[in-house]
């Protein structure tokens, strides 16, 4: 079979090594863009930094029309071995002209910096499904664990059936019709609401009054965001009143693999799911904000420097020695996040507390920004690591999760490969009851 025969290539990630060259992928930006996608230029910036204190060779690449298997044929890559009716189809990761997990030099990562744009959502984890499908190695979460922490009505869902406490809150993806998923959302949420997209990140849609306190003004919001977001549904959720906290997480370092503690533990000891480390966690702080305006982390604190909200949302470390009990529980609900978001390499994840001091998880970030003043590094940085100790981590995150990645498929075509046998060995001659036959 041909699976079988793919499968069981030789691959330059079976051998120990070190990474010899990161492609550092991210979207195109141009002059129009807004922010939050210029943004990630910062982020390269950052990376490719790190990446020449390393000593490991860099190639940046702008994403063109989001297409990234023909971004790196054009690295270098020979032709995919697949046509038309082959895998993956005409057009796609794995047909005629595309670029094939061999086809990149050895010892290469994908370094994903590729963020949706607004209105986009889907990019984010359409780049990760095709570096998967390729097989190629790179950095940060999966095309599953991103394409679910993008979406916050189905991170919500699966929080709460783990028992992760998420605020009071539901759909809205129309106002003609008051019943299921309509504005009857407001009747089961007490109020003050927060109304924001469903799939959009960096704080788009929540600007000027994103919370409402009667239901004429959440109705008149409502109408707003689905008009400028179009085929997006809106999370409504309660206002929580309280303290708000980020708790980024970093890949644990991968164990030596003569490091076995103890011989009868099954797991790898270069098991990528172990759990993540949890960095200091920063809690966001809205100075001489003036009675009646939202204290939330909105478009205008990140984006707009001229603006109040920029200047007065600080960030701090709070004491480990007067708020224990809370920052254990921060630390507690985020690693129960990651784990059941199923996130890789590095996170985030934000928290406010309700008028009892209850954490609440608010939004649960895969492949946060890393730019050196974006919250992750600065997190980083508290905890005493430097750019280059964080890259070179979720590199290392990345590449035990594709030799993982690439172990299980050996197993799965080993299983097939023994079923196959026993399905094709020839059925074995009985005697007949009584004696031999004639």
């Amino acid at each position: 079979m041909e699976l079988k025969s793919r499968a069981h290539r030789p691959s330059p990630w079976t051998r120990p090594g070190k990474v010899a060259r990161v492609v550092v992928a991210h979207n195109p930006v141009g002059p129009a863009d807004d922010p939050s996608t210029s943004d990630v230029l910062a982020q390269v910036e950052l990376v490719a930094g790190a990446l020449a204190e390393l000593g490991i060779a860099v190639t940046r690449l702008a994403v063109a029309d989001w297409r990234i298997w023909e971004d790196l044929e054009r690295l270098g890559a020979a032709p995919g071995r697949g046509g038309p009716g082959g895998p993956g189809g005409p057009g796609g990761p794995g047909s005629r002209g595309t670029a094939r997990p061999a086809a990149l030099a050895p010892g290469t990562v994908v370094f994903n910096l590729v963020e949706a744009p607004p209105g986009m959502p889907g990019v984010h984890p359409a780049t990760a499904a095709a570096l998967e499908l390729l097989g190629l190695p790179f950095s940060g979460s999966g095309a599953a664990a991103l394409w679910l922490s993008t979406d916050k009505l189905a991170t919500r869902a699966l929080l709460a059936a783990e028992g992760v406490p998420v605020p009071p809150g539901g759909r809205l993806d129309h106002l003609g019709d008051p019943g299921a998923c309509g504005a009857a959302v407001l009747d089961r949420v007490p109020p003050p609401w927060i109304l924001k997209p469903a799939c959009e990140d960096a704080s788009l849609g929540l600007d000027g009054d994103a919370v409402c306190a009667t239901r004429a003004a959440a109705l008149a919001r409502a109408a707003e965001l689905l008009r400028r977001f179009p085929g997006q549904p809106l999370v409504v959720e309660r206002y929580l009143p309280g303290r708000e906290l980020n708790v980024s997480l970093l890949a644990a370092p991968p164990r030596d693999p003569r490091d076995r503690r103890d011989p009868r533990d099954p797991r790898d000891p270069g098991d990528h799911r172990q759990p993540p480390m949890t960095l200091p966690v920063a809690e966001i702080e809205f100075e001489d904000y003036p009675p009646g305006m939202p204290r939330i982390v909105g478009y205008e604190a990140k984006w707009q420097p001229e603006s109040f909200a920029y200047t007065h949302t600080v960030r701090r470390f709070p004491s480990e020695a007067a708020d224990a009990p809370l920052l254990a529980e921060a630390r507690r609900l985020a690693l129960a996040a990651w784990r059941a978001c199923g996130l890789s390499g590095y996170g985030r994840v934000d928290l406010r507390l309700d008028e009892r001091g209850v954490p609440h998880v608010l939004e649960v970030n895969a492949n946060p920004c890393l730019a050196a003043d974006a919250g992750f590094m600065a997190a980083a940085e508290e905890a005493g690591l430097s750019a280059a100790e964080v890259v070179s981590r979720i590199l290392a995150d990345a590449v035990a999760r594709h030799r993982a990645a690439r172990r299980e498929r050996a197993d799965q075509v080993d299983r097939l490969d023994r079923r196959e046998r026993r399905r094709d060995a020839p059925a074995a001659v009985l005697p007949l009851a009584g004696g031999v036959a004639s």
